[in-house]
Order: C-alpha cells, then structure tokens, then sequence
C-alpha cells in the first residue's frame, strides 16, 4: 500500500488546493505560537520565579488581601476633621488624663465582657444563650457607643503627648516633630508571612484583611506552602506603618503609647537612608524594627512617666514574700516556665539543624516545641520557618538570636542621647555601616 506523506499530498495538490493548505499551516503554526506564548508567559508548576510565587500567593488569599487605599480614604477623612474640630481641645490636662485612663479602662472591660458572652455561647449546657448574655450584650453596646464618641479625642490627646516628648527628646526636624504623630485605633491587618524551608528568612510578606477566620487562615497557609515548598504563617499585626498609622486599641496604654512611637519612627525613617532600605539584604529590615522598637519603648516610658505617673512600674518591682505558713521552709516552688530563654533555645537548635539540611527534623523539632509552649499557657498555633522569620525582625528581648540586637542597644548606649542614636542609624544603607558606627 502506498503512503501518503504530507509533501507528497502538496506537490499533487492544485494551486487552490496548495494554498488552502498553507492557510492551514500558517494558522496551526499561529496556534502553536500561542500556546507556547501562554506556557512561557502564564505562571505554571513548572516556573519557579517572582510570577508565580505572586500567581500562587493570589490564588491562595483570594479576595482576601487587604486594600490600603479604601482605609487612607476613610482615615485621612476623619484626621482632617480633627484638624478642623480639635476634639478634646477644651479639656485641661487633668481632665485629658482622666478621659484616656476612662477610655483604657472600657478597653478592658470590653473585652471581658466579649470574652464572658463567647463563654455563654459556648457552653453546651445553656439552653437559652441569647437570654443569658442579653445584659452582657447590652453592657458591650452601650460600652461600644461610648468609645466610639470618646475616640477621635482620645486619638488627638496620645498624638500631643506622643509629639510633646519626641520634641523634649530632640527627635525633630527643622524644629518640627515631623512626620506629625498621626494614628488611628483600628483592626491592624493580618500579615502572611512566607520563609524558605531551608532557612529562616522573610521571602515574601503579603498583608491581609483583618479579622480572618483561624480556619481560612490555615487554608491560606496550606496553599502556599504546598503551592511554593515553603513555610508559611498568617499572623496579626499590633501596628501598619501607613499614615495616619493603624494601631490596635488594646487596654494597654503603655503598650499603645509603645506602638504609636514605634510606627511614627518608621514614618520618620521613610524619608531618610534606613528607610529607604527596609527590605535590603543582610538584615536592614531587623535594622529598621529593632531601632523603631528601642524609640517606642524609650519614648512610651518617657510619656508614662510625664502624663501618666501613676501607672509607672517602680522600677526593680520586688516579688510579695510567700503567704504560706511554711515559706521559711526548705521546700522550694517549682521552677516558673522562662519564655525568653526557651524560645532562644529553640531558634537555636532550629537554625543549626537547617544549617545541617535537616530540614524535616527542624520543623519536627518546631512543633514538639510548640506544644510544650501550649502546655505552659502560651497559645502559638504555629511555629515555624515563618514565625521566627517575622518575629525574628525584633532583635529585642531575651528570646532574641540575632546580634543586630546588642549592637544597637550599644551604639543606643554609646550615643548618649536618643536623637544622637535615631540620626545616626537613620543614614544607614547596608549592615555594614552599623559595625563602622560603633567604631566611631
């Protein structure tokens, strides 16, 4: 039998035929090209680069990314208000005082409140919950309307009494407390953090809506470590360093006073070197935390001890003595669990394991670790590559590895004074430029 072959088929055909054929061609040839074009171009499994780490990122959080532009609307809306109503203006100090102290004490009594009505629900044993947390309910909305009303003053107070000691601490521009200290009590968004597993570093880092769910959480954090061969953490975030910055309204006002000094320090780096540099190589992003978190917490002691006295730790804050009646006895009290050190520890061992390429037994050794941590009262849901990446950036505290940490906090000591220590770090462009500052 004969075969027929595609030239042959050509060189019998007509030259209607032949041209006919060529329309065929060129059209499947058409086609071939832009297959090729959308395997090379769309991201796949195949291609491993920036495209579809995003594609994958994208796919995972869905809708759920967070959209800054609709918050800076709403929030500079309301600042210009401020501006324009100076809520809070016609109080004396005494009565500024007495309206933040009132407004950190409904924060609190707020959520016992939330946490007493969730224990209702909670209880299988009510057979009517709505009845019994109805006056809880009652309480929390009251609770909830009056805060509401307090807060632009209670915003616009923080901020004066933030600004006030920056500007008695030196830390001005032109003569100006620049940035002005600017902030607003809100959800701060959740932040997916994403590590490599070999090694714990900040790869990617996208924020999210506020408020997710723990069981869309996790769902996020399978499909991208299973999408990417990573390790990923979805976590919140106490501050947002956008403008006015974004800080939770926690009951804590020395925490708060801590979180607004930390984010006004990172707007102020913003427009300076160390800024500028926030997501460089070789640690400049722990550079920038670590050097906001030494500010906040200076600066928020500073403004406890000048506008809240009261609620000043005395310093050395002695233990009580024992009340049982044998506490002069040999017996001692069982060891108290020490976070810091464990935590150091486990970072520790975690490191050197990666560092072996042992890496299934690193993230084996994570979790075991974790679950001692639960057993102790502290509820981490997840600890790996990713946690220690994010919350590695903080080079403070006794649970921290990296030695960016006790370098700054010498060349803080070195510089006397805390204007001299945020000038100089704020020119810094590379890691190395704080080992040649303590040389000088």
């Amino acid at each position: 039998m004969k075969t027929l072959t595609a030239t042959s088929i050509f060189t019998q055909a007509t030259p209607r035929t032949r041209k006919h054929t060529w329309i065929i061609v060129r059209r499947s040839l058409g086609l071939i090209f832009i297959c090729l074009a959308i395997a090379v171009l769309i991201p796949s499994n195949g291609e491993l680069g920036a495209a579809r780490t995003n594609f994958a990122i994208q796919q995972a959080i869905g809708g759920r990314g967070f959209r800054l532009a609709a918050w800076e609307t709403q929030a500079l809306a309301q600042k210009a208000r401020d501006l324009v109503t100076r809520p809070g203006v016609e109080l004396t100090p005494a009565e500024q005082h007495d309206l933040v102290t009132a407004y950190f004490a409904a924060l609190g009594r707020i959520d016992e409140l939330s946490g007493k009505i969730e224990r209702i629900y909670a209880d299988p044993q009510n057979a009517d919950p709505a009845g019994l947390a109805a006056p809880l309910q009652a309480e929390l909305n009251a609770l909830r309307t009056t805060q509401a009303e307090r807060r632009p003053a209670v915003e616009r107070i923080i901020e004066e009494q933030v600004a006030t000691v920056l500007d008695e601490a030196g830390l001005t521009s032109g003569g100006q407390v620049w940035p002005p200290v600017r902030f607003a009590f809100t959800e701060s968004p959740d932040y997916l953090i994403i590590s490599p597993r070999d090694h714990i570093a900040v790869k990617e880092g996208v924020y999210l809506d506020p408020g997710i769910a723990i069981t869309d959480m996790e769902q996020i954090e399978a499909q991208v470590a299973r999408e990417l061969d990573v390790s990923a953490l979805v976590d919140g975030t106490g501050g947002f360093s956008s403008y006015p910055t974004m800080v939770v309204a926690y009951p804590d006002l020395e925490w708060v006073l801590d979180t607004v000094a930390h984010e006004w320090t990172h707007t102020y780096l913003y427009f300076r070197p160390l800024g500028w540099h926030y997501g460089g190589s070789g640690g400049m992003r722990t550079i920038n935390e670590t050097v906001a978190s030494i500010i906040g917490g200076e600066i928020s002691r500073l403004t406890l001890e000048r506008f809240y006295p009261e609620r000043v730790p005395p310093a050395g804050w002695p233990h009580p003595l024992s009340m049982r009646s044998d506490w002069l006895g040999q017996a001692a009290d069982p060891p108290q669990f020490a976070y810091g050190p464990f935590m150091r520890k486990t970072r520790l061992e975690a490191d050197r394991l990666l560092a072996e390429g042992k890496v299934d037994e690193a993230e084996q050794y994570m979790e075991a670790q974790r679950r001692v941590l639960v057993e102790n009262g502290y509820a981490i849901r997840k600890l790996n590559q990713a946690y220690f990446a994010f919350h590695g950036s903080y080079a403070v505290g006794s649970s921290a590895t990296d030695p960016i940490g006790g370098k700054l906090r010498l060349l803080r000591k070195q510089a006397g004074s805390l204007a001299e220590f945020l000038r100089t770090v704020a020119k810094f462009s590379e890691p190395g430029d704080l080992d040649v500052a303590l040389r000088q």
